[in-house]
């Protein structure tokens, strides 16, 4: 329905027929990364001195904000993502998934001409349970807090220590790839896969690719005259703190990686070019965010005798 804009500072509405909050998906916990959002829903009805229904203004529905039950504070409002050591929330949904739901889900929206709803967005980087309310402010300053008393009056979520998982529960696949340079730097490509897949589902990688530095290592083969290795998350290369003099063969990294998987392209130096790698570097550091923003902070190396690209905590 569209919401009408009454007059500031005049009161329209005596008390609240119904105000509740609740967890859209049923589910109460998420990860305290300060990234994992869950959404609540927040209803609201209010009725004249003749306990019908009436109108909410934009202004009255715009002043309704969620709040720390324990504190009577309200919880802080921004889009600032990361770790805060407090509860925070957002009318704006991020690329982080939410958590499977723990429960089923308890509220619903009633049928009404009146009935407004809100959807937030929390996160936390607390280690510390929050029993939330919801608050509204009248158009002549009054606030009306919902009851914990009553049903869906108040919503307790519950924060989770970000995963963290085995060395072994990552795993380094190579696979087929073809790679035609017109370059003097490449003669070759070998493609490796990173994939992190708990129970018999694969966790994507989504965000904040980091790698120390590209790696690369001599060659003991006449064939060639160097190795090096590009990385690539999200279809793009991942940002080194390194410069990249040859070739980056983004064409099979770049289609590798658009999917939630980190790719590695090893590249074999033509015999003869400008690939003479004299600094050698065969392992580096290795930083992602997950699709739930837990970060992932890893070893990738590669193997001289065998030119594997292996990962480890």
């Amino acid at each position: 329905m569209e919401r009408n804009n009454n007059e500031p500072g005049v009161a329209t509405w005596s008390d609240l027929k119904s105000f509740k909050i609740f967890s859209v998906s049923g589910g109460n916990q998420l990860y305290r990364n300060g990234y994992q959002q869950l959404k609540v829903k927040v209803v609201v009805e209010a009725e004249d001195w003749l306990w019908g229904s009436v109108a909410i203004s934009q202004s009255e529905l715009d002043s309704i904000v969620l709040v720390d039950a324990l504190t009577g504070l309200a919880l802080t409002k921004d889009r600032y993502r990361g770790p805060t050591n407090d509860w925070r929330y957002t009318e704006e949904a991020n690329r982080f998934r939410q958590l499977p739901p723990n429960g089923p889900i308890k509220g619903s929206v009633p049928p009404g001409e009146f009935v407004y709803t809100k959807d937030f967005y929390v996160t936390t980087s607390s280690d510390t349970p929050i029993d939330l309310q919801v608050c509204i402010t009248r158009a002549d300053g009054k606030k009306f807090l919902s009851s914990k008393a009553s049903e869906l009056g108040s919503l307790v979520l519950v924060p989770l220590a970000p995963a963290v998982y085995r060395s072994e529960q990552y795993s380094v696949r190579a696979i087929p790839a073809y790679y035609s340079s017109q370059s003097p730097d490449i003669a070759k490509v070998e493609a490796f896969v990173l994939e992190l897949i708990i129970d018999q589902q694969r966790i994507d990688f989504v965000t904040d690719f980091y790698m120390g530095t590209h790696l690369q290592i001599g060659s003991s083969d006449n064939r060639y005259s160097g190795y090096y290795v590009v990385g690539y998350g999200a279809g793009r290369a991942i940002r080194t703190s390194a410069y990249l003099s040859w070739e980056r063969p983004d064409a099979v990294g770049k289609n590798l990686s658009e999917k939630g998987a980190v790719a590695f392209v090893l590249a074999f130096g033509k015999k003869g070019g400008p690939v003479w790698v004299r600094d050698h570097r065969n392992s580096a550091a290795l930083e992602m965010r997950d699709v739930f923003g837990n970060l992932h902070q890893l070893r990738v190396g590669i193997t001289e005798a065998t030119l594997a690209v292996w990962v480890a905590r």
